[in-house]
């Protein structure tokens, strides 16, 4: 009986080949027609023409599945120099969940023409992170591209990370600016206040 459990096994992974193969295949198709040779360098077999021209693919690396690619900003707009001037010199960055934190530290610098921001408030109650650069800015408002994440709060264990282009805004006489896009996450209403 020992005997034949190898045996068995054998058959079953030689049965299985084929299958496992044809997924392979089809996953590489997928891909743009990528292969790997034997010692590992990529293949391109991607279509041709009748002509025997390759046909054009899309050539973006794949993402894995959830992540966001963002375009770096080559250059900040600045469309309104007093609001360039109050967001370099802000007072800070909270979210309305942490009642108990101080207001939490934004830094933001203008680094070869762009703008960047990095931030973070922090107590017992949880965490609001914040991080990426300003594609443009305006009187009342500015377009942040990066992440901002919420931990622990409201509730401990919630994690709310987001990664994109957003809008912040300054309404009426308010010193600050905020998120726009509130519901992200559990349909909780998130408010991240960037003050000046």
């Amino acid at each position: 009986m020992s005997r034949l459990i190898p045996l068995a096994l054998g058959l079953a992974l030689a049965a299985a080949s084929p299958i496992i193969a044809a997924q392979n295949d089809g996953a590489l198709r997928a891909h743009g027609g990528a292969q790997l040779n034997a010692g590992g360098a990529q293949q391109n077999n991607a279509p041709v023409q009748q002509s025997g021209t390759p046909v054009q693919q899309n050539s973006a690396p794949a993402q894995p599945a959830g992540a966001t690619a963002l375009a770096p900003v080559s250059k900040t707009e600045i469309k309104n120099q007093a609001a360039y001037e109050r967001l370099l010199n802000n007072s800070g960055v909270s979210v309305q969940w942490l009642w108990s934190a101080d207001r939490g530290h934004l830094t933001a610098k203008d680094v070869n023409d762009v703008v960047r921001i990095d931030g973070t408030q922090a107590n017992f109650e949880g965490t609001l992170k914040i991080n990426g650069e300003i594609v443009s800015i305006d009187s009342d408002r500015f377009t942040f591209r990066g992440t901002i994440l919420i931990l622990d709060a409201p509730d401990k264990g919630r994690r709310c990370e987001r990664t994109g282009d957003y809008e912040f805004r300054a309404t009426g006489k308010r010193k600050y600016w905020r998120l726009q896009q509130m519901e992200s996450c559990g349909r909780l209403t998130d408010y991240v206040d960037i003050y000046y």
